[in-house]
């Protein structure tokens, strides 16, 4: 028989962690998929379960001059009502699900689940987001890259549990996003790519560009931002095909029911120079 656990504070919630092989989850709009055999149906958990998403320690946003920190239970309902959040930053978030999931999900699960088409994860990946995991002995801050080791594969050890996700503060001159999916709504990506960048006097100081369902985790190509950093915008264009030569080696997408790996490959390439040469080289 599966227990459920409702803590009354995340210090409870942490020893549960410690004291319980569990399960932890929040809205639950990935889990409650996974182990449900139909819909009406109960799911069927392989374990017990703690559920955190009503503590009110985890369900708030905090925004400062220098960085945003997201509570592991904020709704991305919540997020994208919240005025003090950059709307460049909202844009992957617009487009997760429906009204219903955007109710319920969360940007700690979707981290968590470590999908390699998780919609918040480019935008995370490219503002060098971290995240807070705390057990009861302390906390650990982790970049994103590194918690996220592979598909449905994080860091997290077995009485941690993620609590925090802190997104850095900064101003880009550019922001691009741009999701495909099978339709606008309710749609699982197939490929996505967000980006961002500073430009100064026509020159690039700063460049990241997060590629999504390209492979194992989302793709960041340091090394091909670092060859465009310092560069003169007007030269980007005679740069690309070099650059689209690096992210071709990288990218490594699989065939599935969404769709197949030469064209996740030719549709991240195209968002890639659409987001380098219109977006940027102009």
């Amino acid at each position: 028989m599966v227990m459920s656990f409702r803590p009354a504070s995340l210090s409870e919630a942490l020893l549960i962690r410690k004291t319980n092989d569990v399960m932890v989850y929040c809205g639950g709009s990935d889990v409650m998929i996974k182990y449900r055999s139909w819909s009406g149906t109960p799911a069927q958990f392989p374990k017990d379960v703690l559920y955190i998403g009503h503590l009110k320690e985890l369900k708030s946003i905090d925004v400062n001059d220098f960085e945003i920190t997201i509570g592991a239970t904020v709704s991305y309902a919540q997020f994208l009502q919240d005025e003090r959040i950059p709307i460049e930053y909202k844009k992957p978030v617009e487009q997760i699900g429906s009204v219903a999931i955007r109710n319920i999900g969360t940007f700690s699960g979707n981290i968590c689940n470590a999908s390699p088409a998780g919609d918040t994860l480019t935008m995370l990946y490219a503002l060098n987001a971290k995240v807070i995991v705390a057990s009861t002995v302390g906390k650990r801050e982790i970049a994103i890259e590194n918690f996220i080791t592979g598909p449905g594969s994080t860091c997290l050890k077995n009485d941690e549990i993620l609590t925090h996700i802190i997104i850095p503060n900064q101003k880009f001159s550019h922001t691009y996003y741009y999701k495909v999916g099978t339709r606008k709504a309710n749609a699982i990506s197939k490929v996505s790519v967000f980006a961002v960048a500073d430009v100064v006097e026509h020159r690039v100081t700063d460049i990241r560009i997060a590629v999504g369902s390209c492979g194992p985790t989302v793709i960041r190509l340091k090394e091909a931002e670092a060859k465009i950093i310092g560069s003169n915008t007007s030269n980007i264009e005679s740069m690309i095909y070099s650059l689209l030569t690096m992210y071709d080696d990288k990218i490594v997408p699989i065939d599935d029911v969404r769709s197949t790996k030469v064209y996740r490959s030719k549709v991240a390439l195209n968002l890639i120079e659409t987001f380098l040469v219109k977006e940027l080289g102009q």
